[in-house]
């Protein structure tokens, strides 16, 4: 009889024991292994040494800070086999954005229910199990000729939150100017991770891309919203 798979392991590093807790508790009854680390140091060696399935991370931490403990695994970790979901008080976009900038795959802001830290670990850990065959395979394109950059298509371009999703629960925005329902816009503007570009969110929420430029365009008119190119780069 072949032997069952073990259940992913989860290390869990934040400096209140409470938090701990309330998380480990939420992950085991999900089926999770959870192991528990109060500070950055002791969480660094244990990540190194117990090689967990996925890590969450949170940012204030005594000694090593939860943003150095990300840079120090991904400098080991350069391919990102490792999920970090890193989790703070702090949740400005300016916040998310930096705490993306270090390494993370996913930046929870504090308090959140066990609902969305389970789901948010399995989505990660789907991500990272899923076979190679059905992963998304980079297109690396030609070459710019000397001194011109290489041409930014919209599609391609990555939009970040400037505002909370929360503006847009009651009311909204792009009722005037563009015909989209009030459900989809809300869901293409809570659908904005600081990771997928334009194109991918279209295809999450299917909105027409045709329809993408003037949701966006109201977006950035509204400074709901900023969109960044390759290297993190801003773009007017």
């Amino acid at each position: 009889m072949r032997a069952s798979a073990p259940a992913p392991k989860v290390l869990v590093i934040d400096d209140s024991a409470t938090v701990c807790l309330f998380m480990a508790s939420a992950l085991e009854k999900a089926g999770y292994q959870v192991i528990i680390a109060t500070d950055g140091r002791d969480g660094l060696m244990k990540a190194l040494q117990e090689r967990p399935d996925c890590l969450v991370l949170d940012v204030v931490l005594p000694g090593v800070s939860g943003f150095d403990v990300c840079r120090q695994l991904r400098a080991r970790d350069p391919l990102r086999r490792l999920p970090i979901i890193m989790v703070s008080v702090k949740d400005t976009p300016l916040d998310q954005n930096w705490g993306l900038g270090q390494g993370a795959d996913r930046y929870l802001p504090k308090p959140f229910s066990e609902e969305t830290l389970v789901q948010l670990v399995e989505e990660v850990l789907s991500e990272r199990f899923r076979p190679p065959w059905t992963q998304r395979i980079a297109v690396v394109n030609p070459p710019s000729p000397p001194g011109k950059e290489p041409s930014l298509t919209l599609n391609k371009l990555i939009p970040h939150r400037s505002e909370d999703a929360n503006l847009m629960s009651s009311s909204n925005p792009l009722s005037r100017s563009v015909v989209i329902s009030d459900k989809q816009a809300r869901r293409l503007y809570a659908a904005i991770d600081g990771q997928k570009n334009v194109e991918e969110l279209c295809m999450v929420i299917h909105l027409d891309v045709k329809q993408a430029p003037k949701v966006l365009q109201l977006l950035l008119d509204q400074q709901l919203i900023h969109l960044y190119g390759p290297g993190r780069r801003l773009t007017e």
